[in-house]
C-alpha cells in the first residue's frame, strides 16, 4: 500500500461551524489513519490551540502531525517534538507593532504558550474566545521575546476588513520578499516570514515522511489555505469556502463542512 497524507484546515473544513468533528468524519479519519496513512492538521491557530484542538477531537496520535502559525511549525503529534519552525525577526515584529499602533488597528503575537499584547482590547476579547491561551501584556513586545523571537503576528479588525486591508497596503512595499500579508478570515491579518507558509510546510513535511507530494491532499477554506491546496497532489475546496480559494482548487466539495464535505473525496482518494 502507498502510504498518503492528508492534510487539513480546521475551523470551516475538517470541523463543522459547532467546532465539531461530526461521527461520518471522525470514522473517515479514524479509517484512515489505522490503514497507516498520515493525517495533518494545518492551521493558522499557533501550535498550542492546534494541539488543544487535536486533545479535544480525540484522534489518534499514530500518524497525526500537527502545522501551526501558518506552516511556521511541525510538531509530531505523538511525541509532541517540534521537528520544523521558521521565526520572524525581532526587527520585523517592532515596526508591525508600530504601525498597527499608528493606525489603531489591535496587534499581537505569541511566545510558545501565550498571547502577547500591549492591551487588552474588544478585539483581544473576541480572539480569546476561540484561542484559549493565556495572555502576556506588555509595555514593549521585545520584553516577551528574549529567548527567541515569535513565529507570525496577527492584525485584529472586528469592524470589517477595510481596516486590515488598508493595513496590508501600508505594509506591502515594506513586507515585499521577507514577509507574507493574508487573511486568514475577514476579521484576521496574518503576518509571517516569505519561507513559512502552510504550502511550504506541506512540501517539507512530505519529504521529511519521504512521501510523493502526488500522495498529498490538501484542503481548505480561506486564502491562508491557497498555498496549501496548490502545493498538494489534490487541492480540494470547501463549497463554503471563499470563491478565489475554489477557482484554484482541483475539486471543490459538493457539500459544506455542516454536511461532512471531505468524506466522499477522502474514500475515493484514500481508496476506503
Amino acid at each position: 500500500m502507498k502510504k498518503k497524507i492528508l492534510f487539513t484546515d480546521i475551523d470551516g473544513t475538517l470541523l463543522n461551524d459547532q467546532k465539531e468533528l461530526t461521527p461520518k468524519t471522525r470514522n473517515m479519519i479514524d479509517k484512515l489513519t489505522q490503514a497507516g496513512h498520515y493525517m495533518v492538521l494545518a492551521s493558522g491557530r499557533p501550535m498550542m490551540s492546534v494541539m488543544e484542538v487535536g486533545e479535544q477531537l480525540g484522534i489518534s496520535k499514530n500518524n497525526l502531525f500537527y502545522i501551526g502559525s501558518n506552516g511556521g511549525i511541525v510538531v509530531e503529534a505523538a511525541t509532541g517534538r517540534t521537528i520544523m519552525e521558521k521565526r520572524l525577526d525581532m526587527k520585523s515584529v517592532e515596526y508591525i507593532f508600530k504601525i498597527c499602533e499608528e493606525m489603531g488597528i489591535h496587534v499581537h503575537s505569541y511566545t510558545d504558550d501565550a498571547i502577547v499584547s500591549k492591551k487588552q482590547s474588544k478585539e483581544l476579547t473576541f480572539y480569546q474566545q476561540t484561542i484559549h491561551m493565556p495572555t502576556l501584556l506588555v509595555e514593549r513586545v521585545d520584553d516577551a521575546f528574549a529567548e527567541k523571537p515569535p513565529l507570525k503576528c496577527v492584525a485584529v479588525s472586528i469592524d470589517g476588513r477595510e481596516k486590515l486591508e488598508k493595513l496590508k497596503d501600508v505594509l506591502t512595499p515594506w513586507a515585499e520578499g521577507k514577509i507574507t500579508l493574508l487573511f486568514s478570515n475577514d476579521k484576521l491579518l496574518e503576518m509571517f516570514p516569505c519561507d513559512s507558509g502552510k504550502g511550504k510546510a506541506l512540501e517539507w513535511l512530505s519529504g521529511y515522511l519521504d512521501i510523493p507530494v502526488v500522495n498529498t491532499l490538501a484542503a481548505g477554506d480561506q486564502d491562508n489555505d491557497i498555498s496549501m491546496i496548490e502545493a498538494a497532489g489534490m487541492g480540494v475546496a470547501m463549497c463554503n469556502g471563499a470563491e478565489h480559494v475554489k477557482e484554484i482548487a482541483d475539486q471543490v466539495t459538493q457539500q459544506s463542512n455542516n454536511e461532512d464535505g471531505l468524506v466522499p473525496i477522502l474514500e475515493k482518494f484514500f481508496q476506503i
